[in-house]
């Protein structure tokens, strides 16, 4: 799912730089962190994946970097579409900070899409339990319509749509209009479903949210919705 990435992204290279810095001589790990953040904010996932891996592998970096770390692999896992692997970077992402929002819902988005609802139902509403703690101002819809994805996913489409209007109750993010959509066409109601794609598409771009944002599965119902 599109995930946070450059509010998110941007920041933790600041906190990175400051509150969980490593001592100079142990700063390999760090430093490597950070040029995988700016490759990845490059465009190069592959070369970023490589220096996250290397950068975990240093054995320097503190639990809140390598939770940062395995998070950022999880999210280019699933740009790519390689869901176990995503899964397992996520996984491993809370066995550093059980209370990393961003990786449990994003874990409980992949879960979904591999079919394990049961789990990726528990992983959401941990992450939107944790909305009180989250600093992306977005952070509670964006959580919101992950869960009203993988109850799509289950055919419960009247619960579906209730977690997206409780996400636009809260904010006016983009993105839910586009989950919206989806439910609606995947419920057989195309009129709604051109609504809210064309109301998603106006917000897209006042918002200035990129097309490149969207992963795999998005991309095709973006795809199939444009030919409604």
């Amino acid at each position: 799912m599109f995930y946070p990435r450059w509010f998110l992204a941007m920041a933790m290279l600041v906190v990175i730089s400051t509150t969980f810095a490593a001592p100079p001589s142990s700063a390999q790990g760090v430093d490597l962190l950070k040029q995988a953040l700016e490759t990845e904010k490059a465009g190069n996932k592959t070369a970023a994946l490589g220096l996250y891996t290397s950068a975990i592998q240093a054995g320097d970096l503190t639990r809140a970097q390598l939770a940062l770390a395995y998070y950022r692999k999880g999210g280019i896992r699933g740009a790519l579409g390689d869901n176990s692997l995503g899964i397992e970077d996520f996984s491993r992402s809370i066995e550093h900070n059980p209370a990393y929002g961003e990786a449990l819902s994003l874990r409980g988005y992949l879960r979904g899409v591999i079919g394990q609802y049961d789990l990726a139902e528990r992983d959401h509403h941990a992450a939107i339990k944790l909305a009180d703690q989250a600093k992306w101002p977005n952070y509670l819809p964006w959580t919101l319509q992950h869960m009203a994805d993988v109850l799509r996913r289950r055919g419960d489409f009247g619960k579906a749509l209730e977690y997206c209007d409780r996400a636009l109750q809260n904010s006016s993010y983009a993105p839910v209009l586009l989950r919206r959509a989806w439910i609606n066409m995947d419920k057989g109601d195309t009129a709604r479903a051109k609504i809210d794609f064309a109301a998603f598409q106006r917000a897209a771009e006042e918002q200035k949210i990129p097309f490149d944002i969207f992963w795999p599965d998005e991309r095709e119902a973006f795809n199939r919705l444009s030919r409604l």
